[in-house]
């Protein structure tokens, strides 16, 4: 049965992933309470280095208002504008390349969980809560909280499609805790051009909310806690106010 599940790219890390989870339901008997203590146990694991990644994407928007200002004053002038810049990264012991690297660590481990979690046939018909509420009942499958199919029109009710005949939360609470995150740590806009960019990345979550809404609720589960740990882990660890300073010179500390 093992051989028939296509795990792709990261199977040599969602079979491990499927095997801890298995392990975690064997002692608590619950897949819900399973994926979430799953999800912390990676997430915990990851800390080290998504701890880094967060300094430097902080250290990052400190930095913006002077690469700014360097952009600005050798705006005709490439190869000044590129030494400045990397002076005052080397001045502030900032690698722009440290957090790129930090991301690619982590990617193989978060794509490895979520197809353990998107392919596990054991999830299947396994509720969060009982099998007597129809609500979340089936953890391969949306949470199905309400059946609004007679109150919209049929081409987007219908199980084949945009929404389905159910309304479903979790997706709902993931698309907004995705927005918070935008929100509490998207670095300000310092020109017009990144007031676009911004603007555009809220509108696709309008579409991300499309393409979520019929996921099952046990991935949503997934990216819940996940989200809110990465939430957590940003305001615990976020460094001193930017405008900081110490002997007259500004501080960036982190």
């Amino acid at each position: 049965m093992a051989d028939l599940v296509y795990y792709g790219w990261f199977g040599w890390v969602a079979r491990p992933m499927i095997a801890l989870l298995h392990a975690l339901h064997a002692v608590i008997g619950n897949y819900g309470i399973a994926i979430l203590l799953l999800t912390v146990l990676v997430r915990g694991a990851m800390f080290p280095i998504s701890r880094k990644q967060a300094l430097s994407s902080q250290k990052m928007q400190v930095l913006q208002p002077e690469m700014k200002a360097i952009a600005e004053k050798y705006k005709n002038e490439p190869e000044k504008r590129t030494k400045a810049t990397q002076e005052l990264w080397r001045k502030h012991d900032y690698n722009p390349m440290g957090g790129c690297l930090l991301v690619f660590i982590q990617i193989p481990i978060f794509m490895g969980l979520y197809r353990s979690l998107a392919t596990d046939v054991e999830l299947r018909q396994a509720p969060l809560f009982s099998s007597a509420i129809r609500w979340c009942s089936n953890l391969a499958a949306p949470d199905m909280l309400y059946d609004w199919s007679k109150l919209l029109p049929s081409f987007l009710t219908a199980p084949e499609g945009y929404l389905g005949p159910y309304l479903n939360l979790f997706p709902l609470a993931t698309i907004g805790l995705f927005l918070w995150q935008q929100h509490l740590f998207m670095p300000p806009a310092v020109d017009e051009q990144s007031r676009i960019q911004q603007q555009t990345m809220k509108y696709m979550m309008f579409f991300m909310a499309l393409m979520f809404f019929k996921v099952p609720c046990g991935l949503c589960l997934y990216f819940i806690a996940s989200s809110l740990w990465g939430i957590a882990e940003r305001l615990v660890i976020s460094p001193k106010p930017a405008g900081a300073t110490a002997g007259g010179k500004r501080v960036i500390d982190v």
